[in-house]
Formats: C-alpha cells, sequence, structure tokens
C-alpha cells in the first residue's frame, strides 16, 4: 500500500481492507490478510458474497451509463479503490462520465488521497 496517514494503524486488520482482500484487490495490509484467512477456514464460501457484490455493482453502473445514459454518478459508502471501480466501469461504456467518491471513514479517504497524490481526474 501506499504511504498512508499515521492515524491509519496497518497493524490490525480494518473490515474494509479485509472485504478488499476478499474480492482480490490490493489495498490491504497484513493483518487483513491474516484475518480473511482465519474467516475462511471457518467459512471456506465467504468471499462468494463480497465478489457477487463487486459484480452487481459493475452491472448496474454498465446499465445506468450505457441503457440509461447517466453521466454522473455519487458513490456513497465508496469504500477502498480497488477492481473495477465505479469511474472505471463508468468511463469504459462512456468516457465523459463524472463520479464523486463519498466516505466518512479515515481508513477508506486516507488511502484514496493516498493514492491519488498527483493524479488528476
Amino acid at each position: 500500500m501506499p504511504d498512508l496517514p499515521p492515524e491509519i494503524d496497518t497493524s490490525r486488520p480494518h473490515p474494509t481492507r479485509v472485504y478488499d482482500y476478499l474480492i482480490g484487490g490490493k489495498s490491504n495490509c497484513a493483518a487483513d490478510r491474516e484475518t480473511a484467512a482465519k474467516v475462511l477456514l471457518k467459512s471456506p464460501n465467504a468471499r462468494i458474497a463480497p465478489r457477487e457484490n463487486r459484480a452487481f455493482l459493475g452491472r448496474a453502473v454498465r446499465f445506468l451509463a450505457g441503457d440509461a445514459g447517466l453521466r454522473q454518478f455519487l458513490d456513497i459508502g465508496a469504500g477502498l479503490p480497488t477492481t473495477n471501480n465505479v469511474h472505471e466501469v463508468a468511463q469504459a461504456v462512456e468516457p465523459s462520465s463524472r463520479i464523486v467518491y463519498v466516505d466518512n471513514d479515515h481508513c477508506k479517504s486516507g488511502c484514496v488521497h493516498a493514492r491519488s497524490a498527483g493524479q488528476t481526474a
């Protein structure tokens, strides 16, 4: 993970980063992977729900950007940047799509700021 703000403790697992790991993302730490491994030992199918959730998000955004013609998206409770983010899916359908991500969890916003430093939308 990129340099993170000091208030983000990567020595402790965080549900958002565990979710990221379960869907195959890269925004997670050793503590998150260890926790996910323990969950998967008790519930080997624990990856199914998060991956289906992410797949539904992709289908919904593709429909909205394509068939429904939406060009502006507000992603509330956006989570960490991971695979198939709203902007990636929407802009693959229509490059002029604009997305605003909102989240009140300092872990998520800190990771997003660290990742997007120096990038333009």
